[in-house]
């Protein structure tokens, strides 16, 4: 659906070939980091992901979250981007129009907060994988920078991009983001 230029969202396939070239890049990546637990969506293709890293770094197993599910794109589902700009004139502009029979960015946003509120309270400490997707990942690290969701809007992700957030005590959050993720753009 990315090489038709079609809106993904909760729907699409597994893996083609480059993805799981790009799993195993992320795979790689998280070599060197202590990964005791993998996150994943229970979307077909993060868990071929997840599946990737947790082989590579040999971990016991995968948890699956619906709260990391890519966004919703409801009845625009599989449809071209430039129709559903025409016919949702809102769609990259305003993070709270909601797709019909689907969801908004501002309510992804609120999902991966709630997700990262209780994944911080399940893990005080250790290094987790999660396996999401861009939408998702877009609108938590907008929250998590400070940037008004609005701006995040046309901001995209690389497949198989790795980013870090540290979590401590004296520090708090602290977000690295790689190389591949705009936030929005003119700026990360």
């Amino acid at each position: 659906m990315n090489r038709l230029g079609l809106l993904q969202g909760r729907g699409g396939r597994g893996l083609l070939p480059e993805g799981f070239a790009d799993a195993e890049r992320a795979a790689k990546a998280l070599e060197r980091h202590r990964i005791e637990l993998v996150y994943s969506s229970d979307q077909q293709r993060a868990v071929e992901t997840a599946r990737v890293i947790r082989s590579r770094l040999s971990l016991p197993r995968i948890r699956l979250s619906s709260a990391l599910r890519e966004m919703d794109y409801g009845k625009m589902s599989g449809r071209a981007e430039t129709e559903v700009r025409r016919l949702c004139p809102l769609f990259r502009r305003d993070s709270t129009f909601v797709f019909p029979e689907g969801e908004s960015f501002a309510h992804v946003q609120s999902r991966a907060f709630g997700w990262l509120d209780r994944i911080l309270r399940r893990h005080s400490n250790g290094s987790l994988a999660v396996v999401s997707h861009g939408g998702w990942i877009r609108t938590l690290f907008a929250g998590l920078k400070g940037v008004p969701l609005n701006r995040c809007l046309e901001g995209t992700v690389a497949h198989g991009v790795v980013g870090r957030l540290d979590v401590t005590s004296s520090r708090g959050l602290h977000l690295k983001v790689a190389s591949g993720v705009t936030i929005f753009p003119g700026g990360a």
